[in-house]
This record gives structure tokens, C-alpha cells and sequence, in this order.
């Protein structure tokens, strides 16, 4: 009978001590090893006139997290389906603007005000804002 209450009351310390054993793997475990995994890159895909061939194209640019011009061009409209042949000349021409994410608020309340999130931080959104505006 002694065993039997061993066991309930080692069951019982089980069934309360799991969601700290868990809490405490996620935060000294699983927390620091997300901060060491690098952040995928983004795909950005945009419609203009190239300038090498001379037609409207889309393209589908792959740009680094964080950067401001793109590093590769994974798609383009002008050779369809097949992989890119040309020297991909407007990785040069193409500028990368970065915004927080949608689930961020628009405003936040800092000691006594309203602070304005800065989404047009880089020259490329900056300037097509301003000639949006014009």
C-alpha cells in the first residue's frame, strides 16, 4: 500500500512540475537557438519597363532580410516559366524598401505623446512616396 501512494504522489509532482520543465525549455533552449537561425529572404515581385529589352516585364526579386537591393532575380515575366538567362542587369536599378510588419500598431504611445512609425525609411520608399504625392 506504501508503493501505491509513492507512485500517486510521484505522478501528482509529474503532472504539476511538467509546465515548469516545459517553460523553462522554451525560454533557456528554444529562445536562444531563434536568435540563431538566420532569417529567410524575402521574395518582392514588381511590374516596370526593362530596360534591356525593352518590354513591361514582372519580376520576382530575392533580397537578403534587412537589405537594400535585392541579390538575385528568382522569376521574370519576359522568359516565362524557364529560368532566367539574361545578366540580370536590374539588380542594380531595383532598390529593397523594408516596413514593420501589418501586426505592428500604426501609432504608439510613448511617455507623452503619439510617435508616427517610420515606414518609408529607405531612399527607394522615400522617393516613391514623394513622387506619389506630386
Amino acid at each position: 500500500m506504501a508503493w501505491l501512494t509513492t507512485l500517486v504522489g510521484v505522478i501528482g509532482l509529474a503532472i504539476l512540475l511538467a509546465p515548469v520543465a516545459m517553460l523553462l525549455l522554451t525560454v533557456f533552449v528554444l529562445v536562444p537557438l531563434a536568435h540563431l537561425v538566420p532569417r529567410p529572404p524575402m521574395l518582392g515581385r514588381v511590374t516596370f519597363t526593362c530596360p534591356f529589352s525593352r518590354r513591361t516585364v514582372t519580376v520576382a526579386f530575392l533580397s537578403p532580410a534587412g537589405a537594400d537591393h535585392p541579390s538575385d532575380v528568382a522569376a521574370c515575366s519576359f522568359y516565362g516559366d524557364g529560368p532566367v538567362r539574361c545578366k540580370k542587369g536590374c539588380i542594380d536599378l531595383a532598390t529593397t524598401g523594408w516596413a514593420a510588419s501589418a501586426m505592428t500598431p500604426r501609432f504608439s504611445l510613448v511617455a507623452d505623446g503619439v510617435a508616427l512609425r517610420d515606414v518609408a525609411r529607405t531612399n527607394g520608399a522615400a522617393s516613391w512616396a514623394q513622387e506619389r504625392i506630386r
